[in-house]
C-alpha cells in the first residue's frame, strides 16, 4: 500500500518518514525494519525496500540515491557535473561515484561521506558540493539551471543547465568520456527524460559543440572543447563504439568509415558496418553485452533470434568478399589486445 510519502526513482520504491519537517504515521514501522536490515537509509529520512536496493544496478541506486537527496534537502539542490549528465541520460564509461551539486557558497562547499548501513550490499554514494565557476558570476539563476522535475510536495530534481554543465564537464573528462558524451549529444542516442526542454532533448551538431568554448572557465577547457566538437561523430551507434574510435586513434591506426552500407549486387542492403576499411574490404564490429542481452539488447528481443540474425547477418556480408574483426569491451579495457586484432587483419598505420 502506498502513501503520500511514497516515491519510485529509477525502479526503487522510495518511502520518506517525515513531511515538512514532521515524522509521518508509519515512520516507526519504517525505522524498526531498517534496523532488522528490512529497509535500507538512502538518505536521513528516506528508505528503500532491501531487497529492491540491492537487487538494483549501480546506475538505478545512482538515480534514486538522487532523488533522496532532493526529497529531504530544505532547498532544491542543484545536480551538476557528472551527476546532471548521468540524470540527462548521457552515457558515461566512468560511471560517477559521487553525487555532485552545486553548493549555494563557498563556506557550504566541500565532501559528505555515507557510512553503508545495515541491510545494504553496497555502499551509499557520497555527496560533494562545489562553488559555482567564478566565469559565471552574474549570470541569471534562469540560466544556470532551467531544469525542475518536480518530485513531491515542496521538492524537486533541479538539474544545472545543459549547455553550462558540458562546458564545465567536458573538458575535465577523459579523453573517450568526453567523446562517449559529445557522440550521443550529435546522435541523439540517449536516456533521456520525457519532460526535457526541446532544445535540451533534440540531437545537436558540430556548432553546438563548438560553441561551448565561448562559455567555457579557461582558455585551455575552451581548446579541449573544440578538439572534442572536432573528433565527435554523429554516426556511433553506441558508447561502445565512440571508445572503439578513441582507441583506434590512439593506436594510431587509420581511422575507419562508420555505418558503412554494405549491398548486395542486385543493390539488396545486406548489413550497416560499425567500421569499415574500403581498401581492405575489412568490416570491424563491436560486440557490447547490449547488442545480445535480450529484452535489454538494442532490438529488444530475445537473446537467441538476435544471435541467429546475426550470424545470418554476417554469413551475407561475407559472401560479398568482405573480411570481419570483431571486439568486445576487454580488448577497450586492454587496447593492446585490441592493436593486436587489427594488425593481425591488416589495419594499416596513419
Amino acid at each position: 500500500m502506498t502513501s503520500p510519502q511514497d516515491i519510485t526513482a529509477a525502479g526503487i520504491p522510495l518511502r520518506r518518514t517525515t513531511e515538512d519537517g514532521v515524522p509521518t504515521n508509519d515512520a516507526p514501522l519504517v525505522f524498526r525494519r531498517a534496523r532488522a536490515g528490512e529497509y535500507v537509509r538512502v538518505r536521513p529520512g528516506v528508505f528503500a525496500p532491501a531487497e529492491w536496493w540491492n537487487a538494483a544496478s549501480r546506475d538505478d541506486r545512482f538515480c534514486a540515491s538522487a532523488t533522496a537527496l532532493a526529497l529531504t534537502s530544505r532547498t532544491d539542490p542543484v545536480f551538476c557535473r557528472e551527476t546532471a549528465l548521468v540524470l540527462y541520460g548521457l552515457p558515461l564509461i566512468s560511471r560517477p561515484g559521487i553525487l555532485t551539486l552545486r553548493a549555494s557558497s563557498s563556506s557550504v562547499a566541500g565532501s559528505l561521506k555515507r557510512e553503508k548501513p545495515k541491510g545494504a550490499t553496497w555502499p551509499l554514494f557520497n555527496e560533494r558540493r562545489i562553488s559555482v565557476p567564478r566565469a559565471w558570476s552574474g549570470l541569471p539563476t534562469g540560466q544556470l539551471h532551467p531544469f525542475q522535475q518536480r518530485l513531491l510536495s515542496g521538492s524537486s530534481l533541479v538539474l544545472e543547465d545543459l549547455r553550462m554543465c558540458l562546458a564545465d564537464t567536458l573538458p575535465r573528462l577523459p579523453w573517450e568520456d568526453a567523446i562517449v558524451v559529445a557522440d550521443a549529444l550529435l546522435s541523439g542516442l540517449r536516456n533521456s527524460p520525457a519532460n526535457l526542454p526541446e532544445v535540451m532533448a533534440r540531437p545537436w551538431t558540430v556548432q553546438d559543440l563548438a560553441s561551448l568554448a565561448k562559455t567555457s572557465s579557461t582558455q585551455k577547457a575552451a581548446h579541449r572543447l573544440r578538439r572534442i566538437a572536432a573528433f565527435a561523430s554523429p554516426l556511433s551507434g553506441s558508447p561502445g563504439e565512440s571508445w572503439s574510435r578513441v582507441v583506434i586513434d590512439r593506436l594510431g591506426f587509420e581511422p575507419p568509415e562508420l555505418q558503412h552500407r554494405v549491398r548486395a549486387a542486385d543493390g539488396r542492403l545486406l548489413g550497416i558496418l560499425d567500421f569499415w576499411w574500403q581498401g581492405l574490404r575489412l568490416a570491424g564490429e563491436f560486440d557490447g553485452k547490449r547488442k545480445y542481452a535480450g529484452g535489454n539488447s538494442y532490438s529488444g528481443r530475445d537473446v537467441h533470434p538476435v544471435i541467429l540474425d546475426e550470424k545470418l547477418r554476417s554469413e551475407r556480408i561475407q559472401e560479398e568478399g568482405v573480411r570481419f574483426v570483431r571486439w568486445m569491451w576487454d580488448d577497450l579495457t586492454s587496447p593492446r589486445r585490441l592493436e593486436a586484432k587489427l594488425l593481425r587483419a591488416g589495419v594499416p598505420r596513419r
